[in-house]
């Protein structure tokens, strides 16, 4: 079984050990909360650091989620106003989770492949076309955890020693599309923190995307190497407002 999940809304400890979870007073374990990252002295996640800043992108799909909803679920005779917005609510929710579930799916299928534990998904070989085609022959390292003296952390979809990092993303849809006008700047902010937090001083960013429905159908798209200096210092002041709002900044000490 596959040990990916998605980094979303995780922590990691000054050695760069995922600490998703924490065992609680009754003995049950469960998510790990800013309360605990202070008590265990745990660092952020970059997608955690990312989601303080807007994704016009991403709310518009949501919009689009809730429509699409209210548009296949009628309001009953009897049911209220409020009743029927929940409903909508939440099938609009669960539209969502599939779609995270799914994407966690394919992640998973690609790690196994660079892993050596199966070669035979389609994801993964779309995947490994494409890089194969760009980087041949490199020595890729999947889901590898790290944290930052900056005071965050993270676990890479897919990087090398050659400076190069690989994030995947999965899409609804890809067919015919344009990569350049799938990515964002939160996509170059991603791999820069990265390649931040593995010490490449000038890395080959790669956004990697694949199909949700068909797997075999994957596009890339290369960041500009002088793209990555801006994306630091987005992150890093992302980085900032994050600890002045929640008010903690990790202790790091033995890292530096």
């Amino acid at each position: 079984m596959s040990s990916y999940k998605a980094e979303s809304g995780h922590w990691y400890d000054v050695d760069g050990q995922p600490a998703y979870t924490v065992t609680g007073a009754n003995g049950k374990e469960r998510n790990t909360t800013l309360r605990d990252a202070r008590k265990h002295n745990l660092v952020p996640s970059v997608t955690t650091i990312l989601g303080v800043a807007a994704k016009p992108a991403l709310e518009n799909w949501k919009i689009d989620q809730a429509i699409k909803a209210a548009m296949g679920y009628h309001q009953g005779p009897d049911e209220s106003d409020n009743a029927y917005l929940y409903r909508i609510k939440d099938q609009a929710k669960q539209s969502s989770k599939e779609a995270a579930d799914r994407g966690t799916e394919i992640h998973a299928m690609i790690e196994r492949g660079y892993l050596g534990l199966d070669y035979t998904s389609q994801a993964f070989k779309s995947v490994n076309y494409i890089l194969e085609g760009l980087h041949p022959h490199q020595d890729w390292s999947a889901e590898a955890s790290f944290c930052s003296d900056l005071g965050y952390g993270g676990k890479i979809d897919l990087y090398c020693p050659n400076e190069i990092v690989v994030d995947f993303k999965t899409k609804d849809d890809l067919e015919g599309k344009d990569p350049e006008k799938l990515v964002y700047d939160e996509h170059g902010m991603q791999l820069s923190a990265y390649a931040m937090g593995l010490g490449f001083d000038s890395p080959t960013r790669i956004s990697v995307f694949i199909d949700r429905q068909d797997p075999s159908i994957a596009l890339h798209y290369t960041w500009d190497k002088e793209s990555h200096a801006k994306h630091c210092m987005m992150f890093k002041n992302l980085l900032s407002y994050w600890q002045l709002t929640k008010n903690y900044e990790p202790k790091l000490e033995r890292l530096i």
